[in-house]
């Protein structure tokens, strides 16, 4: 299987580079691949390793979209989900996810300082540096686009500084095993059906008691959804996935318990059973 896996990933590498030399040859010059560290709907992760590869064979720059995933690098046994991630040329992340940061707070990582600070630095007289004084320092509006700004970043190295990476590691461990822990008692329930794979910490799933058409299992499943938050029993969201309407549970929170899930499990079912029961109601 891994032979298959290693030349099914050096066909698809030789198809990319045939297509980039095509693009340079018609004109067209690649800048940059942006790959995704955790997608928003369910966490899926890019290869990244193939790609930063890829780019670079290419001469690419390697940009990952990691706001929902960047931060599996730190948790001990699941960094191997971001395996390539330390090879970007830059990153964005959100630490109000898994550093609970308090908003507003997000981070770009560029690993290049020259390159980062040549392309937002601006030079007029009055933000020139001087020898001596406070215009002697790093002007570190230097490295994005806004001069007058709040110092965001403070919350986060403060937190840091009180827990530790180590800390914070092992809380994203905890919500992965919640992830999949809800992901089984999904598949044992009557009613419940998985919509995709569990990645990370997303979790895709919904009622389906059978016998009603997509449109009909959207409604019910988004009355689920409404009830639950405003019960406060959980608040879900939902997406849609392939065509197929999903809850989606996202397990961010340090404080979640495999009680609070098998409400969750429990919630979907007996609402879902109830509600069904109305629509084939009407329907008949």
């Amino acid at each position: 299987m891994a032979g298959h896996a290693a030349r099914g990933a050096s066909l698809l590498s030789r198809s990319r580079t045939a297509r980039g030399a095509a693009a340079r040859a018609s004109g067209v010059m690649p800048a940059c691949v942006i790959a995704t560290a955790g997608t928003v709907n369910t966490g899926a992760i890019d290869d990244l390793e193939a790609i930063a590869n890829l780019c670079a064979s290419e001469g690419l720059w390697l940009h990952v979209d990691g706001c929902i995933g960047a931060l599996l690098a730190i948790a001990p046994q699941s960094r191997t989900l971001v395996r390539g991630i330390e090879r970007a040329d830059s990153i964005a992340l959100d630490p109000h996810k898994w550093l609970h940061a308090p908003f507003e707070v997000g981070c770009a990582l560029v690993r290049d300082a020259k390159a980062h600070l040549c392309t937002f630095k601006v030079t007029p007289e009055y933000l020139e540096n001087a020898p001596q004084g406070i215009a002697s320092g790093a002007w570190l509006h230097d490295f994005g686009l806004q001069t007058s700004r709040g110092f965001r970043a403070l919350k986060v190295w403060m937190a840091l500084k009180e827990h530790g990476v180590a800390k914070f590691g092992r809380l994203i461990e905890q919500d992965l095993a919640h992830a999949r822990y809800l992901t089984e008692q999904i598949n044992a329930a009557p009613h419940l059906e998985l919509c995709l794979p569990t990645s990370i910490n997303i979790v895709c799933f919904r009622c389906n008691p059978g016998g009603l058409s997509e449109p009909e299992l959207k409604k019910l499943n988004i009355e689920i959804m409404v009830r639950m938050q405003e019960a406060g029993v959980a608040a879900v969201s939902d997406t849609s996935i392939r065509g197929r309407h999903c809850l989606r549970a996202a397990i961010n929170n340090h404080r979640t318990r495999r009680v609070d899930l098998d409400i969750l499990v429990d919630q979907v079912a007996s609402l879902g059973l109830a509600l069904n029961a109305g629509i084939v109601g009407a329907r008949n």
